[in-house]
């Protein structure tokens, strides 16, 4: 995959995130399925905060972290963002993350090596990219459940095409 492939993908995988972040009730921001997990504004606050993370690290090897078990502490402390917070910070840092991964040199891309505190040590660029796409994607289906516990009708495609 080319890293303009790479682009246009992660466009298609972050679209339908903002239809599924309008889909949580008001009144539910601060409701999780239970203790010890992200909250559904957190959870938005994640989503879209680690779009920024990501940006960062596949272009530099700065994660802002440097293991899973700080990040994991870090996330502890995650804030709660209402829905439009959510939205807002997911355009901002879609917007810096097709910059910043954008002004990539093809050869940077498919060959640089960067470290990956996800993977306990280094990985190729383009992996710690699909990691990126993974990421966004498991916490795209744990809101999705949430909602569906919640009540609202949601089916995949709210997930995959937020329609």
């Amino acid at each position: 995959m080319t890293l303009p492939q790479y682009l246009s993908y992660v466009d298609d995988i972050l679209k339908p995130t903002e239809p599924l972040f309008r889909l949580v009730p008001v009144d539910k921001i601060d409701w999780t399925p239970v203790p010890g997990t992200f909250t559904c504004g957190q959870l938005m606050a994640h989503t879209a905060g680690a779009v920024e993370v990501y940006a960062h690290g596949l272009t530099s090897g700065n994660w802002g972290f440097h293991s899973v078990r700080e990040r994991l502490l870090m996330n502890r402390n995650t804030v709660t963002f209402t829905t439009d917070e959510a939205v807002k910070t997911l355009h901002a840092n879609a917007e810096l993350f097709r910059t910043m991964v954008g002004g990539l040199s093809e050869t940077e891309f498919q060959t640089g090596l960067i470290p990956a505190p996800q993977l306990y040590g280094t990985a190729p660029r383009w992996r710690m990219a699909l990691f990126f796409i993974e990421h966004h994607l498991n916490h795209k289906a744990e809101l999705f459940m949430y909602l569906r516990v919640l009540g609202v009708k949601v089916h995949t495609g709210t997930l995959y095409r937020g329609t």
